[in-house]
């Protein structure tokens, strides 16, 4: 198996691509500030006159995203889109054609049981869709997001999730990673409680990386272009570069986020590329390219 190739910055590899699809957290920032030389490389990628577009599984929509970025001083002029699974998810709700989330035959409107909060409220905001408060009450639960203090533990949730999967519900989740980082270190994301719902028989409905639906939103963004002018930037193997693969994308992985502690940093000692062939095939995810961070 050949090793990825360990790059300076992201220049080195921009005549081999047409359009640079990047990740949020962990490659544009931390959740608090812009890594340094994020905002050079993406003007060097505007000077290049490529396409980009951020895929995040943000929970959120676009706009509140968008802001956050403006916020911390990236200019939506940098970028050409800005997808979110939040968003996938409310196209994918709106459509209301699964069956999967009707737990029984009625003629309302699905009714949905929200674990999170504002999120949620604003994912299903003028959708045929009912929040209802009772567990017994809904077709299916929805959770896009913690809010900004994300719980040190799921056990919260333990009790909601027994009495849903005796009832058959499936759980629409908006925001498939399992870590998110946040001011105080990883915390459990979404993912996890999806992931735990799942291990004890409950159905998940993933939107977002690494999953297929949200890939196709992509390509539908960047059409024609092929999948081979794609490059996707991401910092966590279980969902940019895996995501990457199956959609016939090329991949980066940044050593700055989410496997940090795991990896550490090449040059550091003569072990970085074991630890890294290890964690690839942990999670079964080889990215092409290595970058320490996004740069250019």
């Amino acid at each position: 198996m050949t090793s990825p190739e360990l790059l300076d910055g992201l220049g080195a590899a921009a005549a081999r691509f047409d359009a640079f699809v990047l990740d949020q957290y962990g490659v544009l920032h931390d959740g608090t500030a812009l890594y340094p030389g994020v905002l050079d490389c993406l003007y060097a990628l505007r000077e290049a006159r490529k396409r980009v577009l951020i895929l995040s599984n943000s929970g959120k929509l676009k706009q509140p995203n968008i802001e956050r970025l403006a916020g911390l001083g990236l200019p939506p002029e940098l970028y050409d889109d800005f997808i979110t699974s939040g968003e996938a998810t409310r196209a994918y709700l709106g459509n209301g054609a699964d069956p999967a989330l009707r737990r029984r035959q009625h003629d309302g409107p699905l009714r949905c049981l929200i674990l999170g909060g504002a999120a949620e409220e604003a994912l299903l905001d003028g959708l045929p869709v009912t929040i209802v408060s009772a567990i017994e009450e809904a077709d299916f639960m929805l959770l896009a997001s913690f809010g900004d203090a994300a719980p040190a533990t799921l056990d919260a949730f333990s009790g909601i999730l027994e009495q849903a999967g005796a009832l058959n519900l499936a759980l629409v989740c908006a925001n498939p990673d399992i870590r998110g980082i946040t001011v105080d270190g990883l915390r459990p994301a979404p993912g996890a409680l999806a992931r735990r719902y799942e291990e004890t028989g409950g159905t998940v409905i993933y939107v977002g990386k690494p999953h297929p639906l949200i890939y196709r939103t992509v390509r539908q963004a960047l059409a024609p272009m092929p999948a081979g002018r794609m490059l996707a930037v991401g910092d966590s193997l279980a969902h940019d570069i895996v995501g990457a693969a199956g959609a016939g994308m090329a991949s980066a992985l940044i050593l700055q986020g989410i496997h940090k502690d795991e990896l550490g940093l090449p040059g550091k000692d003569g072990d970085f590329g074991d630890r890294l062939a290890a964690l690839s095939e942990r999670y079964r995810a080889k990215p092409d390219i290595v970058l320490r961070s996004l740069t250019w």
